[in-house]
């Protein structure tokens, strides 16, 4: 990963293609590259309390999300930035948690309710459907893919596909079907979550952060330490990241050109979850991010930040 963003006049020229050098700032495609949106991650900093961030890669500029709240489990926000739902620990029931709905520009409290309780597994991840009218939250051990809409009335359940119970990430598709995974095979459920046609099957022994493109045409997840990219209905699966280390946490850009991938990744089974953030193009070559090996891999650098490369502990997504 050979092109460090040092400084936010360099990072922004980048970003909008324009000012500094292809020379010294090579991006995706060897050369000036423009990317859009918000990127949006966790990170701990100070004492170690946990925040999310925001990078508007417009202007470059890094700004607080979210401060710390010691309840939060998880969060999500819509693709158009205008809410986001939190889930949080429910001060009255040790089993419950809250689900609660924000106007992320201004921080108010859009709804607010209880999600059905799971007995075992009380920290979930809702995720916003495209058009925010529904939230999927993936299973748990004593729970299923749920379906809810934005009030928390339950929509659907879905325990188990053809036998095998549904387990592991998910993501939404641009009609709000889900594509989910059961066992080892990925289904795509319709919009009602009553049937799901075969995707693919998964032959690794280790994978996970099952991601679509907005358009729905590409998936991409991490799966024997590195990334990994297919059309929609499985077709086309190519590695498109390699390295000395590991990789993980795909997400896709809004405009499905880019993905933003964790590089040096101590993800899941480890004590300390740690992960670079580097930006590769969603073209279907594989890159190579190890340090220093190919400058087409852009690695996230803001100004105002001690780190040389911004780095996450949880959550990701870009906006």
């Amino acid at each position: 990963m050979t092109r460090i963003f040092s400084s936010l006049l360099c990072l922004t020229a980048v970003l909008l293609g324009t000012g500094c050098s292809k020379k010294d700032n090579a991006g995706p495609g060897d050369g000036g590259w423009q990317a859009s949106g918000n990127i949006y991650y966790d990170w701990a900093e100070g004492m170690g309390l946990a925040v999310t961030y925001r990078v508007d890669l417009g202007s470059g500029v890094r700004s607080k999300a979210l401060g710390y709240n010691g309840d939060r489990h998880a969060w999500d926000i819509s693709r158009d930035g205008s809410i986001m739902v939190q889930s949080l620990e429910d001060p009255n029931d040790y089993d419950g948690e809250v689900y609660r709905i924000i106007n992320p520009q201004s921080g108010e409290t859009l709804s607010e309710f209880r999600k059905r309780n799971s007995e075992v597994s009380n920290f979930t991840q809702p995720q916003l459907s495209p058009d925010k009218s529904r939230i999927a939250v993936p299973p748990v051990s004593d729970r299923g893919l749920l379906v809810m809409d934005l009030q928390g009335r339950l929509l659907k359940e879905v325990v188990t596909i053809g036998g095998k119970r549904v387990n592991g990430s998910i993501a939404w598709m641009p009609d709000n079907s889900i594509v989910c995974v059961a066992g080892s095979t990925v289904y795509r459920l319709n919009n009602q979550y009553t049937w799901g046609d075969v995707v693919t099957q998964m032959n690794f022994n280790d994978w996970n952060h099952l991601a679509a493109s907005h358009d729905g045409q590409r998936l991409a997840f991490a799966g024997g330490k590195h990334i990994w990219m297919m059309n929609a209905d499985g077709s086309n699966r190519v590695q498109v990241t390699t390295s000395n280390e590991e990789e993980g946490y795909p997400v896709f850009s809004p405009d499905g050109k880019y993905l933003l991938v964790g590089t040096n990744y101590d993800g899941e089974g480890n004590a300390i979850q740690n992960w670079e953030l580097t930006i590769i193009p969603a073209d279907g070559q594989q890159y190579n991010v190890t340090d220093g090996a190919d400058k087409r891999v852009v690695q996230l650098k803001v100004k105002g930040s001690d780190m040389l490369q911004e780095n996450c502990n949880d959550l990701m997504t870009w906006r």
